[in-house]
């Protein structure tokens, strides 16, 4: 409830009907590694480069920067995820339904759960900082129009990779990993779009992320048509 007010008094733009790509030239924050510290698949990191070439072709001024956000973010976010799986556990009862057992939940949640109660005391600081995320992003999008990031840092794994019954600590490093840029809209509340612009070595499609400031989704969809006419 206390969300949906936030949303209503935000006073965003109608989106409109968007049937085509936009005239304006945009200015393009390329983002290609995150903060994690490890480097982005050569594959993905390519299409996301590829990408950006082409927008510069059609006009668009493009930049490619470091990522801006924190280094807490990672551990802010995974601290509040953390959370959720603590409260899943501890109410699953009175939540779902009496015949909940959470010995039969899986090592993810579990893992996810210790680590909750272990950093509780980081949580006031996280939530505070992961709420002035968006202030911090509408900082960013005063400089830029929108951002191009990839949706995942690797290609396509192959099924059991990320398997919730291998032990907690091998599935939580895959997945900051493997889901390492599209956290921040969760946080911030901004629009994204994700586009299969490239093909890995695989031969799995590869996903790239075009984002914007809150109300702006009208943008993405132009971007959208403007690289699919491309």
């Amino acid at each position: 409830r206390e969300s949906e007010k936030h949303y209503r008094n935000l006073d965003l733009p109608p989106i409109g009907d968007i049937r085509g790509p936009g005239r304006k030239r945009l200015k393009v924050a390329m983002v290609v590694n995150s903060v994690d510290g490890l480097h982005t698949d050569p594959d993905v990191a390519e299409a996301v480069r590829d990408t950006g070439k082409l927008l510069e072709s059609l006009g668009h001024h493009v930049e490619e920067i470091d990522a801006p956000v924190p280094d807490s973010f990672v551990d802010d976010f995974l601290d509040y995820w953390s959370l959720l799986s603590t409260y899943l556990l501890a109410t699953g009862k009175r939540t779902f339904d009496p015949s909940f057992d959470r010995r039969r939940t899986d090592n993810l949640s579990r893992g996810l759960a210790r680590h909750g109660l272990r950093k509780t005391y980081r949580l006031p600081l996280s939530l505070a900082r992961l709420r002035l995320s968006k202030y911090v992003s509408a900082r960013f999008f005063r400089g830029y129009d929108v951002g191009l990031t990839p949706v995942l840092a690797l290609p396509t794994p192959e099924l059991g990779w990320l398997d919730p019954t291998q032990p907690y600590e091998v599935v939580i490093d895959r997945l900051v990993h493997l889901a390492t840029f599209t956290p921040l809209q969760n946080a911030t509340g901004d629009p994204g779009i994700s586009l299969p612009l490239g093909v890995g070595t695989n031969g799995m499609p590869i996903g790239v992320q075009v984002t914007s400031s809150q109300g702006h989704e009208a943008r993405l969809l132009e971007v959208a048509y403007e690289l699919e006419a491309a």
